[in-house]
């Protein structure tokens, strides 16, 4: 799968998590639909920023405190269909397959304000997709 080309979707952060949108990517278009699932404390303020992925900070690797759902759909032969469900953390090497469709979740912070509210809070969120063949 070397050569694919990856596309930044257009999440757009400050509108917070659940999100949905359509975007073209080579000549098809998708509906993506993205979520949150956290463990975070009621009592954490709204700018609170919690990094979803696994990488250590010390000799033991950390769990992350969740992770993101993504679901794409298509339209296929007999109307829209399921392609990708899954859920992501951030791994930048590891790519998913779904239909004829390449994802990979490259950065995921949420901020406890962007989890079910909009607002400028510090959510970074960084997706690529790639047509796998057209």
């Amino acid at each position: 799968m070397n050569g694919l080309q990856f596309f930044q979707l257009p999440i757009v952060e400050d509108q917070g998590l659940p999100q949905a949108f359509s975007c073209d990517i080579g000549a098809k278009s998708y509906d993506f639909a993205l979520y949150a699932n956290l463990d975070v404390l009621a009592s954490d303020p709204p700018e609170t920023v919690y990094d979803l992925s696994s990488a250590a900070s010390s000799r033991q690797p950390l769990s992350p405190r969740g992770f993101l759902v993504l679901r794409v759909v298509a339209a296929g032969p007999a109307g829209p269909q399921v392609i990708f469900l899954r859920k992501l953390v951030p791994e930048p090497q590891l790519v998913h397959y779904g239909g004829d469709l390449a994802v990979k979740l490259l950065r995921a912070t949420v901020a406890r304000g962007n989890l079910n509210g909009s607002g400028h809070y510090g959510t970074q969120i960084v997706i690529g997709a790639a047509q796998r063949w057209a």
